[in-house]
């Protein structure tokens, strides 16, 4: 910045009556959708200098003007303040050209307004868990919210199959809240911050994406997981972890058929793979066959395992999910039943008095509809 452009900054910031010690941000308003800032500190948009637009991030309000972007983080009573004149005006009454036109001081908002940025759910967890915080939330721990962290993915699975764009939004904020209230534990004990989880997740996917941020070629999806498992390979090297295995990264909470598919993907990528779909329709055969002469109940146990790993395998090379695969078949077969409720009760029919034959009738007539 020269100096000229300094002083500037400084005139502004004194007319807008900002210690810059406490904290500020200050952008031009081409660029105000292509930064990332924090609402609850003072935000000091600078009047449109005849300069291109930076490309804006990818997102619902790429291709909206810059009140567009304030309007997705601020209420709309929110008071700008137009600089040097400080004249205050709602964020409601103010449109591009005037934002373009002038420069503004955004004062910073509560960390209870500031909803809508990933800045303000960290600070209402700390809320929560301060000495006078919620007695709920205080007495959680890293262990007693397993079931939770579960329960929300899970919903948010469902959201993501069967409910509203809506749905899915609620259901991932629940999800985003248990990562947050992990993160405020382990900041609590000192071991680490939210700020460590998203390096470690962006630091995580950009060294293994060098196809998208390195000089690396690839020829298409298949040499993009090779590459990745190549590539978890040496991260469990360097961890020391390599002489636990290559399946030491499978999570031993994972339900079983997701655990299975990525042991199976795994395998796979180190090349212990069948050459074609038909050993794996065959090793399917000979499974049920074994499945079918088993005696003991633990002989059956072992087979039926064996029998849906194979299946699972199956699933890999269709490139189907068998986990949804399933609860695709069990969310088909409860609606069918209640399909055969109405039936019957539209028809005057006790269903529970009726014969397997004459529910299976029904059934197949449901089916066919």
């Amino acid at each position: 910045m020269s100096g000229g452009a300094s002083r500037g900054i400084d005139e502004l910031l004194a007319a807008a009556g900002i210690d810059p010690t406490a904290g500020v941000q200050i952008v031009a308003v081409d660029r105000l959708a292509s930064i990332a800032f924090d609402p609850s500190l003072p935000l000091v948009i600078l009047a449109a200098a005849g300069v291109a637009p930076a490309s804006p991030l990818p997102g619902r309000h790429a291709h909206q003007g810059p009140r567009g972007v304030l309007a997705s983080l601020y209420p709309s009573d929110h008071e700008l303040v137009a600089l040097p004149a400080k004249v205050a005006r709602r964020l409601a009454d103010i449109d591009d050209a005037a934002l373009a036109g002038a420069d503004w001081l955004v004062p910073g908002l509560d960390p209870l307004e500031n909803l809508a940025s990933p800045h303000g759910m960290a600070a209402i967890s700390a809320r929560l868990r301060a000495p006078d915080g919620c007695p709920w939330d205080l007495r959680q721990t890293h262990l007693t919210l397993r079931p939770y962290l579960l329960e929300e993915a899970y919903e948010a699975l469902d959201a993501i199959e069967h409910g509203t764009p809506g749905d899915l939004a609620k259901e991932l904020g629940d999800l985003l809240l248990q990562v947050i209230l992990h993160a405020q534990f382990a900041a609590e004990e000192g071991a680490f911050d939210l700020t460590d989880v998203y390096r470690s997740i962006t630091t995580k996917i950009v060294r293994r994406h060098p196809h998208v941020f390195g000089g690396l070629e690839v020829d298409g999806v298949e040499q993009v997981l090779a590459n990745w498992e190549t590539i978890k390979a040496s991260e469990r090297a360097e961890s020391g972890k390599e002489a636990e295995g290559a399946f030491s990264g499978v999570a031993r909470a994972l339900p079983a058929l997701p655990g299975s598919r990525e042991i199976q993907e795994r395998a796979a990528a180190l090349g212990w793979d069948w050459e074609e779909i038909d050993g794996v329709w065959e090793k399917v055969h000979e499974e049920l066959v074994e499945l079918r002469a088993a005696e003991s109940g633990e002989e059956r146990l072992h087979e039926l395992g064996d029998v849906l790993f194979a299946l699972v395998n199956l699933g890999r090379w269709m490139k189907l999910d068998p986990e949804e695969a399933l609860r695709t078949a069990n969310h088909r077969w409860v609606e069918r039943h209640r399909r055969v409720e109405r039936l019957a009760a539209e028809r005057g029919v006790d269903l529970a008095a009726l014969s397997l034959a004459e529910k299976d009738e029904l059934w197949d007539e449901v089916k066919a509809g």
